[in-house]
This record gives structure tokens, C-alpha cells and sequence, in this order.
């Protein structure tokens, strides 16, 4: 006999309360994996912990009755239901570096106070379990799906999606796919992306006082929480005066210590996502500030360090120096994020993470970009652009997909703007869908990342009723 949605619901509910503890044990195996793409080895073409957690995630599907594939080493699917697979859920596994600042253990999950803590448990391997944890549900009390599901589980995502890229290249994508890596409700837009590559060399100049090297972020995605320089012609209490200065006006940490005749500067900030880099404390930015406004010698690297300053004043996160400055009701504002920066005696190499509104597809923003740059006399290498990603509100999926958000959680379903990209942005009509609750900000590539288990359990039920809306 048919039940009704509220009898499904409570054996959704009584599910879950008996396998959480389960959810946890698995998350928790995964968090344990410190799965930062690195150098290919055999078998592994993102690093044996790209492969781990891979084998880790397979053997856990396996171990609930799932068969699994592997595409390339990069990327595991497992299917259920009757074909054809109308629903699609992409997650990935891999991480940004864990980075400086934690309370905890970022590789030992630890639940305090109703949060789970660990890197990936937003971002996104927690969203990822849930997605195992609703498949497991509907196996176990609603088997008889009328049309199928695949779960496709990626270990690139973090560095440009090629794991995706090349797995959708080579297999049909199903006409309806969601990814579980930003907010609810639905993010149906996601911002263009422009990540332009530049550098510039001269002959190493000794006259003093002088910069000997600066070195900023290690990850274009993520607001520097640290920067440092070493200088030297300068005595320890004039740079301390500098550094006062500048922690008040920048809000960054700024202090110098002496060594061996030179100082080390070092800049805290505060880390955030590229995507919201109004949320962070650019560190990098602040410490070029700061030098940029002491009294070195003239020279071709100061010269060049000012410029920088220039370029990517602290504080300014929309491109305002660089002319590249714009928003839309669609999408928003443009956002940049000056995110390396490597600074030497005779060069530097350098790079900026912007996201883009809808309007940035009708603009070159590529050559305002290259223009700006090259008045002073800086070559841009590389300039990598993709345009926004948008999804109409009001197509039967995304519609799907509000209705149940609102049903299990009585908030208000409507479509969210994104800065950053996912899975889905280069796939017609897929939209994200969880698992952050609107108006938190959960660190994701921060110290202190979390979710919390009420988050991760609602989640999970939510996946589970958006499988059997679409396939059951």
C-alpha cells in the first residue's frame, strides 16, 4: 500500500536516528585523509591521498551493497535504480591545505557542542557522505526506484575541476544534476571565474635599505592568512614603528624580529575563500602595503613592489585599481582576491582569483586586465577565464528542490548567487544544493572549518527525499 509523504518522512527520520552514529564513523575516515592533490604516481594521477580517499569512499559503498566504478584513478560512481539515470549528485573529496590557527586536530574530527570540525567537513566531504547516507536509506526502505540515480564522487575539484571535466567528456551527464558544495536553498547562478598569471625580472640591485624577498599565498582560492619579507637596512625599532602603524590601519598582525642582520617581517590576516574575500583579511596585501610605504632605496624591485600596492591596494576586493570594477542584478559584484604572490631580489611571479558577473561575458576584461598591467611594465603568462554559470528559477528541478528544502526545513525556498564554482558550472541546468544553511559562514578553506550535525543530518534527509521525488 502507497504511503503518505508524512509516512515517508518518519521512516526517514526513524532511519537516520538509528545510523548516525554510522555517518560520523565514515566522515570521520574521511576527514582522517589529508587528501590535497600532489605529484602523480603510479596509479594515482592526483597523489596517493587523492587515491586513498577514493578507495576509502569505494570500499564503504561496496561494504552497503554498491557496485562501483572507477574512471581514470580521479573520479568513483556508483548507481542505483532502473535506468535511465535521471538524477545526477557530484561531490568531491579532495581539500585545500589545512593551513595555521586550528583549535583542533584538522585531520581528527572532532564534535564539539553540536559542530563537527575537521578540513572538508563543509567542503566537502561531509555533503558527500550525506549523499552515500540518503542512497543507503533508500536502499534499505524504498527499493524499488522507477528510474536511476549516479553519485559521482571527484578528487580534482579543488584545483580546476579536469577530474570532471574529463569524466563528463567520455560519459552522458544525467539531464538532472545537483552538487552538494555551497548553500541552500539553490544556487542557480554561479560567477564567471578570471585567474590571469603574471610576472615581471630586473637586475638585483644591493644598494640599502632593501627588500630581499616577500612570499604570500600558496593558493589562488584562498585569502592569504600569512605573508612574510625580509629586509634589511633597516634597525629592528624603525621597522617596529612601521609595523604598528600598519597592523592599525590594516587590521593584520604585522611584527619584525631580527636575524643575522636582516629582519623578517611576518603579516597575519584572516583566511577566507576567494569567492567572499570580504570575509577575510588579505595578510599579503596588508605586508606590500606596508613596505610599499617605507624608505627604500630607489630601485627597479621597489619600483615594482609599489606598483603591486598599487594594483591590489589592501582592502580593495572588486578590481576597483585594476579598472575592472562591475555587478548586475544577476550575479552581483566582480570580486578579486590577489591570492600569490613569490617576490625575490631579480623577479617575481604572481597571480589573482576574480569572480565575474554576468556582465563580464559582454566586457574584455582580459584586456583591461593586461593593460593595466603592462603600464607597469608586468607580463602577463597565463590568463584563464570561464564565463557565468546561470540556471533558470523556475524549472521543474530546481522547483523539486525548493519545495523539499522547504519541507524539511520550513525556511524559505528561493536561488542563491554564487562567487565561487562547482561541479556544475559548465553543466546545462545543474544548480547547488546545500549543504550550508544561508547566512553562516562555516570556514570552509579556513581554520576552524565545520558543519553541524544537525546541518549534516537534515541534509542527508533532504537528498533522501529529492532521490525519490526525481526517481521513485
Amino acid at each position: 500500500m502507497d504511503m503518505t509523504r508524512a509516512e515517508v518522512r518518519q521512516k526517514i527520520d526513524g532511519w537516520f536516528a538509528q545510523n548516525y552514529d554510522n555517518m560520523l564513523a565514515d566522515l570521520k575516515k574521511l576527514i582522517a585523509i589529508n587528501s590535497v592533490k600532489t605529484e602523480e604516481k603510479p596509479g594515482a594521477p592526483y597523489g596517493t591521498a587523492s587515491r586513498e580517499v577514493l578507495d576509502v569512499a569505494a570500499q564503504m559503498l561496496q561494504e552497503r551493497g554498491f557496485d562501483v566504478d572507477f574512471f581514470e584513478d580521479i573520479v568513483i560512481t556508483s548507481d542505483m535504480g532502473m535506468p535511465p539515470v535521471l538524477l545526477g549528485i557530484l561531490a568531491h573529496l579532495d581539500i585545500v591545505d589545512a593551513g595555521e590557527g586550528w583549535d583542533t586536530d584538522p585531520f581528527d574530527m572532532t564534535v564539539k557542542d553540536g559542530k563537527i570540525l575537521g578540513r572538508g567537513v563543509i567542503d566537502n566531504k561531509g555533503p558527500a557522505v550525506a549523499s552515500m547516507y540518503a542512497m543507503y536509506c533508500i536502499k534499505e526502505l524504498f527499493p524499488q526506484l522507477k528510474s536511476g540515480l549516479r553519485l559521482i564522487l571527484g578528487s580534482g575539484e579543488e584545483t580546476g575541476f579536469d577530474d570532471i571535466t574529463r569524466y563528463l567528456a567520455k560519459n552522458e551527464t544525467p539531464p538532472n544534476v545537483f552538487s552538494p558544495d555551497a548553500e541552500f536553498p539553490v544556487v542557480n547562478t554561479e560567477k564567471g571565474r578570471f585567474a590571469p598569471f603574471f610576472s615581471a625580472s630586473w637586475e638585483k640591485d644591493t644598494a640599502l635599505p632593501r627588500i630581499i624577498s616577500v612570499a604570500g599565498g600558496k593558493t589562488m582560492n584562498i585569502v592569504p592568512h600569512r605573508a612574510t619579507a625580509e629586509i634589511e637596512g633597516f634597525t629592528l625599532s624603525e621597522a617596529e614603528g612601521f609595523c604598528k602603524d600598519y597592523s592599525a590601519k590594516t587590521g593584520a598582525e604585522i611584527s619584525a624580529v631580527e636575524q643575522g642582520g636582516k629582519l623578517t617581517i611576518t603579516s597575519l590576516g584572516k583566511a577566507a575563500h576567494a569567492s567572499t574575500p570580504q570575509l577575510g583579511n588579505n595578510a599579503q596585501t596588508a605586508l606590500v602595503e606596508m613596505l610599499a610605504a617605507m624608505p627604500f632605496a630607489k630601485s627597479q624591485s621597489f619600483t615594482y613592489l609599489q606598483a603591486l600596492n598599487r594594483l591590489f591596494s589592501h582592502g580593495d576586493c572588486n578590481g576597483k585599481a585594476l579598472g575592472i570594477a562591475m555587478e548586475d542584478e544577476i550575479s552581483g559584484k566582480l570580486t578579486v582576491n590577489f591570492g600569490v604572490l613569490s617576490f625575490s631580489e631579480q623577479d617575481f611571479t604572481a597571480n589573482f582569483d576574480s569572480r565575474t558577473p554576468a556582465c563580464a561575458d559582454s566586457v574584455d576584461i582580459k584586456g583591461i586586465t593586461i593593460a593595466a598591467l603592462e603600464k607597469e611594465n608586468i607580463q602577463v603568462t597565463e590568463a584563464k577565464l570561464s564565463h557565468c554559470h546561470h540556471t533558470p528559477g523556475d524549472s521543474p528541478f530546481v522547483k523539486t528542490l525548493l519545495s523539499v528544502y522547504e519541507e524539511y526545513t520550513g525556511g524559505k525556498g528561493e536561488c542563491l548567487i554564487t562567487g565561487g564554482q562547482t561541479y556544475v558550472h559548465n553543466i546545462e541546468g545543474g544548480v547547488v544544493f546545500g549543504c550550508g544553511f544561508p547566512g553562516n559562514d562555516y570556514h570552509a578553506h579556513g581554520a576552524n572549518e565545520y558543519m553541524t550535525e544537525e546541518q549534516l543530518l537534515v541534509s542527508a534527509k533532504i537528498f533522501t527525499q529529492v532521490i525519490l521525488d526525481m526517481c521513485g
